[in-house]
């Protein structure tokens, strides 16, 4: 399946089959989880994999009492690290890098998912401190999103979404054009043209006066 058919044709599924879901296809979603970009490949994410039906209900009830979720085979619990972000980019990198990097992680999870034929929940309403407590994770470590995996019971129809040129300002804010298409094909012939012009200034210094 192409890129674009696979993030157009990806759904939040709400209920899972209770079915089996096997550790070569969940070690595929790790993967493409682990090579999402982040702050300067500081890759400061750890993936927590909940098989176990008492730990998942009790994610389930940290989780808004989301039990629903239970029928998923695998909850993979996304936690940051961010003091190392914060390492390098202060502030900044602890509180907003890191989130970044976790759902860049996530989003690779969820497409992986749906091409191997599963469905995937991403999950971000819970009790932190509850989870923290479930997965006894240290104090430095911040649980992100809870992503549910699983064979999905149906899958949801597409929901609206809005038109591209009702998202897409150019250089500045509300700044919207007519011809995108034309507007970008004479700005590429302007630029090859500029272009053109300097390479032949630099050319110049540097000829040979053939008339010694």
């Amino acid at each position: 399946m192409d890129v674009i058919d696979t993030i157009k044709s990806r759904r939040t599924i709400k209920e899972f089959l209770p079915e089996f879901v096997s550790w070569d296809k969940i070690s595929k979603i790790l993967d493409a989880a682990r090579h999402a970009p982040s702050c300067g490949n500081v890759q400061n994410w750890k993936f927590v994999v909940v098989i176990e039906t008492e730990v998942k209900q009790q994610l389930a009830e940290a989780a808004l009492q989301q039990y629903e979720i239970l029928n998923a085979p695998v909850l993979i619990v996304v936690c940051a690290e961010p003091e190392k972000a914060g390492r390098y980019y202060g502030e900044r990198g602890e509180h907003l890098f890191s989130i970044q990097n976790c759902a860049s992680a996530t989003q690779n999870m969820l497409l992986e998912a749906h091409s191997l034929g599963l469905g995937a929940r991403w999950i971000g309403g819970f009790e932190e401190e509850m989870v923290k407590r479930i997965l006894s994770l240290p104090e430095e470590v911040q649980p992100q999103v809870i992503v549910a995996i699983g064979h999905p019971k149906e899958v949801p129809a597409k929901p609206p979404k809005m038109p591209l040129e009702s998202l897409v300002y150019f250089n500045t804010w509300r700044n919207r054009l007519r011809d995108p298409t034309k507007y970008m094909g004479d700005y590429s012939a302007i630029i090859k043209r500029k272009l053109h012009t300097t390479k032949e200034a630099i050319k110049k210094p540097f000829l040979v006066d053939k008339k010694e």
